[in-house]
């Protein structure tokens, strides 16, 4: 009884966070990438070694902070507990945009990977993250 009241419990907190709305987003694509054109968009992306990945950091409400931090960790999935590695990271500025952030970054190391921005007041929590795949040439 006690475990099935926990397990109802639980599927409820899952549905209800489920629910929540995106704000940010990041997309990714292997041609140059604007808020005006999202044609580029890769829905599922997979990009090869040392191919230009354009990107998009996309917000509904407005960025506050003139410095971002865009970090890129490589997945390992071969051992039994997932390794994570930082595989590129740099600080950037916003720009004159307060709604988006573009440019790109190529990556040598093969494998999943995770992009996240972060903002300059707080660089503990993420504004907005995603994964993609780089395969070997």
């Amino acid at each position: 009884m006690k475990n099935t009241v926990i397990i109802l419990l639980a599927c409820v907190f899952l549905l209800i966070s489920c629910d929540r709305k995106e704000e940010t987003a990041i997309l990714l694509s292997n041609k140059p990438i604007d808020p005006s054109s999202l044609e580029f968009v890769s829905e599922k992306p997979v990009f090869t070694q040392r191919e230009k990945i354009y990107y998009i950091l996309l917000s509904k409400d407005p960025i506050e902070d003139k410095k971002l931090r865009l970090q890129i960790l490589k997945l390992d999935m071969k051992y039994p507990y997932h390794k994570i590695e930082p595989a590129y990271g740099i600080d950037i500025n916003r720009g004159q945009g307060k709604h988006y952030v573009t440019d790109y970054f190529t990556l040598h190391t093969t494998g999943k990977h995770v992009i996240r921005f972060f903002g300059h007041s707080d660089l503990e929590k993420p504004i907005a993250e995603t994964e993609f795949w780089i395969e070997p040439l």
